[in-house]
C-alpha cells in the first residue's frame, strides 16, 4: 500500500482534515448536481419543483439499496488495508462491483413498473406526478451506473484518496450545468425536455464522472488494482458477509425514504407549495448534509483502519475530533438558515407563497443541523468499524416515529404545516444524542470484519 493511503499514523487531525476536504468538496459538488437542476426548474413552476421533490424521496430510497453491498465493501477494504492485505482488498473491491451492478439491474426493473404506485401512496396531483415521473426514469435507466458510482467513491474514501474522485467531480458538475439549460429550455438545437432533461442532465455528467474514476481506480499504481485478479470465484461468502455489513445501513434509509413519502402526502394536504418547500429545504440542508456525509466518509476509513491496524484509541479520537469540527460547521449553517430564511428561499422560486412555505421550514430546520452534522459522523465512525447495526437501532424507530408525530402535531394541534418540520428537526436531535451515547460504550472496537 502506498504510503499517502496510510491513515494509521502521523498527526491525526491533519490526516482527518487533509482526507476529509476533497471528500467534503466532491459531496458538496455532487449536491450542486441538485442545485443546479432545482435553480433551473424552478423556471417551470411550483408544479415542477413539486415533482423533483416527490422524485428525489423515491430516489433516496434507491440509494439506500445501493448501500446493502457499496457499505460493506468499502468497509472490508478498509479493514483489509489497515491489515496491509493488498491482494484481498484488490480482490473486495473487483467482487462488490460486481455484485453491485447486477443488484442495480434488479432494483431498476421493480422501480420501473413501482414507481407509479409510490406517487399514488404519496396522494401528489396529477400534474406533479406527471413531472415527478419524468425526472425519475432516466435515473432508472442508469441505475447500474449510478449503484456503482455509490461503491466506487466508497472505494476510493477506504484507500485514503479523496482528492481524485473530486476533481473528476468537478469536470463532470461542469458539464451538467453546461448541458442543464440546453435540456431543459430546448437551447443550441437541443429539444425542449422540461423536468426530464434536468435529469438527463445529470445522468450524462454522472455517467463521465464514472467512466473517469474507473479509468484512475484501475491505472497503474492506484488505490486498488482491479486487473490482478481474473480467477474471483463466486465469493458467496464474500457477498454475505458484504450485504450483512450494509443491511442496517440500507433498512434505516428505506425507511426514512418512506417516512418523508408519507410526511410529503401530510404536507400534501397543505398545498404544492409545502411540497416545493420540501425541496428547497433539503437542497439547503443538503449543505450539512453533504459535508457532514464527507467528514463521515473520511474518519470512517480513518477509523477501518486504525481498527485493522490495532490502534482503537486512535480510532476514538478521529471520531470524537471530527464531531467537534462537523458541529461547529452546521451551527454556522444554523445561524444562516435563521437570518437569512426568505433570502435563501427566494433563490429557488419567484413564487410568493413558495417562498413563505419555504422560509418557514428553514427557520425550523435551524435548530437541528449541528445535532444531524454529529448523527452523520457517529454513523461513518460505526460504518468504517463494520458495526453498522446500532446506527439501525437509533435511527430506525424516531425515524419512523417522525410520521405520527407530524400526522399530530399537523392536524391535532395549531401548527399546521410546521408540524411537519419540528418531527422532522425533534427526531434529528434525538438522534444524534442517543449515537452518541452508544458510541462512546465503545464495542464498536471489539466487531470482527
Amino acid at each position: 500500500m502506498e504510503r499517502r493511503y496510510d491513515l494509521t499514523s502521523g498527526p491525526l487531525i491533519p490526516s482527518i482534515l487533509r482526507l476529509a476536504g476533497p471528500a467534503v468538496l466532491m459531496m458538496l459538488l455532487q449536491g450542486v448536481y441538485n442545485y443546479i437542476d432545482t435553480y433551473f426548474v424552478g423556471y417551470l413552476g411550483a408544479e415542477a419543483l413539486a415533482g423533483i421533490s416527490t422524485g428525489a424521496f423515491i430516489l433516496w430510497m434507491t440509494f439506500s439499496l445501493a448501500n446493502l453491498l457499496a457499505v460493506g465493501a468499502a468497509a472490508k477494504v478498509a479493514r483489509r488495508l489497515g491489515e496491509r492485505n493488498r491482494v484481498e482488498a484488490d480482490r473486495t473491491a473487483l467482487r462488490g462491483m460486481i455484485y453491485v451492478v447486477g443488484w442495480a439491474g434488479l432494483i431498476g426493473v421493480v422501480l420501473y413498473f413501482g414507481s407509479p404506485l409510490l406517487f399514488r401512496l404519496m396522494n401528489t396531483p396529477e400534474k406533479v406526478t406527471t413531472d415527478g415521473l419524468a425526472f425519475l426514469m432516466p435515473q432508472i435507466y442508469a441505475m447500474p451506473l449510478v449503484f456503482l458510482s455509490f461503491l466506487v467513491n466508497g472505494i476510493f474514501s477506504s484507500a485514503g484518496d479523496t482528492r481524485s474522485p473530486f476533481f473528476i467531480m468537478f469536470l463532470s458538475l461542469l458539464l451538467n450545468a453546461f448541458l442543464d439549460p440546453l435540456m431543459i429550455f430546448g437551447f443550441a438545437g437541443f429539444p425542449a425536455m422540461g423536468i426530464a432533461g434536468a435529469s438527463w442532465a445529470t445522468v450524462i455528467a454522472r455517467l463521465v464522472w464514472l467512466y473517469l474514476t474507473l479509468r484512475k481506480l484501475t491505472a497503474t499504481g492506484g488505490a486498488i488494482s482491479l486487473r490482478a485478479h481474473r480467477r474471483l470465484g463466486a465469493g458467496w461468502r464474500d457477498l454475505l458477509s458484504i450485504a450483512r455489513i450494509g443491511a442496517p445501513k440500507t433498512l434505516t434509509g428505506v425507511l426514512f425514504s418512506g417516512v418523508y413519502m408519507a410526511l410529503t402526502r401530510i404536507a400534501a394536504d397543505y398545498g404544492t407549495p409545502q411540497i416545493a418547500a420540501l425541496r428547497i429545504g433539503h437542497i439547503y440542508e443538503g449543505i450539512t448534509f453533504l459535508s457532514s456525509l464527507g467528514f463521515s466518509m473520511a474518519v470512517g476509513a480513518v477509523v477501518g483502519q486504525n481498527l485493522g491496524a490495532g490502534d482503537s484509541r486512535r480510532a476514538a479520537k478521529a471520531a470524537w475530533s471530527t464531531a467537534l469540527i462537523v458541529a461547529l460547521f452546521a451551527a454556522g449553517v444554523g445561524a444562516a438558515f435563521r437570518f437569512a430564511a426568505v433570502p435563501l428561499a427566494g433563490v429557488f422560486s419567484l413564487d410568493s407563497s413558495v417562498i413563505h412555505a419555504a422560509a418557514g421550514y428553514l427557520l425550523i430546520l435551524a435548530w437541528s443541523q449541528p445535532f444531524m452534522a454529529v448523527e452523520m459522523v457517529i454513523e461513518g465512525c460505526f460504518s468504517g468499524a463494520g458495526d453498522t447495526v446500532p446506527p439501525m437501532v437509533i435511527q430506525l424507530p424516531l425515524t419512523v416515529l417522525r410520521w405520527p408525530a407530524a400526522y399530530f402535531m399537523a392536524y391535532h394541534t395549531s401548527l399546521g404545516v410546521e408540524g411537519v418540520w419540528w418531527a422532522i428537526s425533534g427526531s434529528s436531535i434525538l438522534k444524534a444524542v442517543l449515537l452518541a451515547w452508544w458510541f462512546r460504550q465503545g464495542r464498536w472496537v471489539k466487531k470482527k470484519v
